[in-house]
């Protein structure tokens, strides 16, 4: 469906509601991909949803009815049956009407023609490309390499309408020869930037050079962070930072807003058109707007809903699925180079879990490539262990930040942290 089409049906269910509340969105999502394993393909998908979602009202209750059945025809039995769910319903005591008509969503061009279109050549071929360079060397290559769009219609009873459609390209690749492996994830709203064939070499080499893994040797490194293992821990603190838990003493940034919550090399923003491409509304249909998290080290903005705006006096802010680093310039190589002293390099991390949440404290392992480096030179690599540490403490001994990569939703820089002992 097109925009236009999109809105037609989201209007059609406003005009026909007889309830003063009323929020409509119509959703379609569709993912084309080539899933591959022990080198070989082992499928082609191509998964396609439509979702109709209405949120009805009357001041003290409300029902939020979805269903796959997108035809303005059906939309009077589609209502009925929201409204015996709304009759049904118990009074919310957290109830909050539609947002405030007037609202201005920035216009956010994320759509790609080619990448729409889903060629399944060109995904198959990268697919293809990867099994054989792992096979010519040895190696077994897994992964998942495909694109999708997404495009959503909003409106309330209150006046707003808006639309919004993005696609984006990706790939996930891992090579492994046994122990020694690698990995790297490609993202882009357009399937031509993607630089597969370079990468797909590139981490072939990468699994030449985790051969012959040490044990780690306890004692005091400097960290040496790739962009994938800086984006591994960002979500953790985003999580984190919503303002009502908070308030409520249930996260590391309770009572922090205005201060020092970690080092002044590190600040995180959010942004809603820039070279990540955002969403230009939520569920509700309240507008996204750009926000600066956190600069130099102190907490400026917390995510906050409606209702505890309502109930704080902030204003509502939410993220728009973007979240940026603020980096430097150099790629990893070039800050591995300046390292004095020993280092542990980082590719990635897995499996991470909450300690204590009220900390901020996380456990996980390292994973597809950890190296242990002495002035500027990549010694060896090392066996994978695991590690427990707090982001916030580990981003206040930032020394060197490089040039942001794109990891997802995610822009985020290679970075060298001070001295820890492991």
């Amino acid at each position: 469906m097109t925009g236009k089409e999109l809105l037609e049906v989201v209007e059609a269910v406003l005009d026909r509601a007889r309830v003063p509340d009323v929020v409509a969105s119509l959703s379609e999502h569709r993912e084309a991909a080539v899933r591959f394993g022990q080198n070989r393909i082992t499928q082609n998908m191509d998964k396609f949803e439509r979702k109709l979602r209405i949120t009805l009202g009357d001041g003290e209750k409300q029902s939020v009815y979805s269903t796959h059945r997108i035809d303005v025809d059906a939309i009077p039995d589609i209502l009925a049956k929201a409204m015996e769910m709304l009759r049904t319903a118990s009074p919310d005591p957290e109830y909050m009407p539609p947002v405030e008509g007037g609202q201005v969503y920035p216009i956010v061009d994320a759509w790609d023609d080619e990448t729409a279109r889903m060629d399944p050549k060109e995904r198959t071929e990268a697919a293809a490309l990867a099994v054989s360079t792992a096979q010519a060397g040895g190696m077994e290559a897994s992964g998942l390499v495909g694109g999708s769009y997404a495009n959503t219609a909003i409106g309330t009873s209150t006046g707003n309408l808006a639309v919004h459609c993005a696609t984006e390209a990706y790939m996930r690749l891992t090579m492994d020869r046994g122990k020694p492996s690698s990995f790297r994830l490609l993202t882009s709203d357009t399937w031509g930037e993607l630089p597969v064939e370079e990468t797909i070499r590139q981490v072939a080499d990468e699994v030449e050079a985790d051969q012959d893994q040490h044990d780690l040797e306890p004692g005091e490194y400097s960290l040496l962070f790739e962009p994938q293992a800086v984006a591994d821990l960002v979500p953790f603190i985003a999580w984190s930072l919503n303002a009502r838990p908070a308030d409520e003493g249930l996260t590391a940034f309770s009572g922090k807003l205005g201060e020092k919550v970690t080092g002044e090399k590190f600040s995180m923003r959010s942004e809603v058109n820039g070279i990540l491409k955002g969403n230009p509304f939520n569920e509700e249909g309240l507008a996204a707007r750009d926000a600066l998290w956190i600069e130099n080290g102190k907490l400026l903005a917390q995510p906050c809903t409606r209702f505890w705006a309502k109930e704080t006096g902030r204003e509502p802010l939410f993220i728009p699925g973007t979240l940026a680093i603020a980096g430097g310039s150099g790629s990893t190589g070039d800050i591995l180079r300046g390292v004095k002293g020993r280092a542990i390099l980082f590719r990635r991390f897995w499996y991470i879990r909450f300690v204590d949440q009220k900390e901020l404290s996380l456990t996980g392992m390292t994973r597809d490539g950890v190296f242990l480096v002495e002035d500027g030179r990549v010694v060896h690599p090392l066996k994978d262990f695991r590690w427990n540490w707090k982001p916030l403490d580990l981003f206040s001994r930032i020394q060197v930040l490089g040039e942001p990569e794109k990891k997802w939703q995610l822009s985020v820089p290679p970075m060298l942290l001070g001295p820890v002992v492991l």
